[in-house]
């Protein structure tokens, strides 16, 4: 049990050494019987904050003096008194629970911080700390960290539209240049008479398929015409055909629903990023089998990459890793088009990410 004395020394301590907005209370009970809070001491930056004088607060009620708390500011201050817990579940999160607030002020215009905490059983101490400024900064950041997503996912367009025009010129150009050059040379083979002539021609013929059959695959690599062509289902399930014929890692396709018309930018940025989520599985997830499903709904389409390698934990600190950083990447781009990515990994266990993005043009 805590003496006047004592308790006269905690209340003095923490008021002459705060100096942000700060009141503070004790429960009591009213006439009616239900439990409410006087106001024992206020600093000069609380009457400011509040445009009042402390004569009009000490020893008067809380509840009397703020007639329209619709949050039930008063409620959670005596429950921090009497139990030193606001009361709030898991819910809220660890900060609202412990106490601790942020919000726009219904008195005094502005952001303000709020932490309540009982020094002693029954008495409640509040604080206010002015945070317009940091509110000022943080929208200035989010704004800039839109822009950036902006012209990261630019950037990654841009890019796919330098692709597609060189895999046009491939394919159209030097693509079939390549094809009449073996047909030439086939036509070559059939005529030769001396066998030692007839392998010489053999051996360039078999190089000039194989180097026909790379330029095939590089052009499928940088922009494949299928997903201009068919669809973005189609090109994934592509892409999954070739990441097993040239890494050797068994990949599985799946297509659930109807695809539906999207918007251009999304469809290619969403193969791009499955294309490097796949690329991470073969760099990083020492994975021995992959599975790709893509899912059509009425609003969203979704793509989950679940692979049976090493997995990871989750953390802000994967950003350091080349992994981490194409993972950060990709979430920042998507949300470029008001997606959304989400990890589960376990060591050894493997990874599954799933990217969701709306059908709907973004305005």
């Amino acid at each position: 049990m805590i003496g006047n004395g004592e308790r006269q020394l905690i209340l003095d301590a923490i008021f002459q050494n705060i100096a942000d907005p700060m009141a503070i209370c004790r429960v009591t009970e009213r006439e009616d019987g239900q439990k409410d809070l006087v106001y024992v001491r206020v600093n000069d930056a609380y009457e400011k904050l509040n445009n009042t004088k402390r004569e009009s607060l000490i020893g008067k009620l809380y509840s009397s003096v703020w007639k329209e708390d619709t949050t039930d500011w008063g409620g959670v201050m005596i429950r921090v008194a009497e139990t030193g817990n606001t009361g709030y579940g898991e819910e809220f999160g660890d900060d609202a629970k412990s106490g601790f607030f942020e919000a726009e002020s219904s008195v005094a215009p502005g952001y303000y911080q709020l932490f309540i905490f009982s020094p002693i059983p029954d008495w409640v101490v509040m604080i206010f700390r002015n945070m317009n400024t940091w509110r000022k900064v943080a929208v200035q950041l989010k704004k800039k960290e839109k822009l950036l997503r902006k012209l990261t996912a630019g950037l990654t367009l841009a890019e796919e539209k330098t692709r597609r025009t060189i895999a046009a010129k491939l394919h159209d150009s030097i693509g079939y240049s390549m094809v009449g050059m073996l047909h030439s040379l086939r036509t070559l083979y059939e005529e030769q008479r001396d066998a030692e002539q007839k392998m010489k021609v053999a051996a360039v013929v078999e190089k000039m398929e194989r180097l026909l059959q790379e330029t095939r695959s590089f052009t499928f690599d940088i922009s494949p015409p299928i997903l201009y062509e068919v669809g973005l289902s189609a090109a994934l399930e592509a892409r999954c055909d070739n990441l097993q014929i040239t890494h050797g890692i068994k990949c599985a396709f799946k297509c659930e629903g109807k695809e539906t018309n999207l918007d251009e930018d999304t469809k290619i940025l969403l193969y791009q990023m499955t294309h490097e989520l796949l690329v991470n599985v073969v760099k990083h997830a020492e994975a021995t089998g992959v599975l790709v499903i893509i899912r059509w709904g009425a609003k969203n389409v979704q793509i989950i990459v679940e692979d049976d390698g090493k997995g990871f934990t989750p953390s802000k600190n994967n950003r350091k890793s080349n992994s981490g950083m194409g993972l950060f990447s990709i979430r920042e781009r998507l949300r470029s088009v008001n997606g959304e990515m989400k990890i589960v990994s376990t060591p050894k266990k493997g990874t599954t990410v799933s990217l969701v993005a709306p059908i709907q043009s973004r305005e």
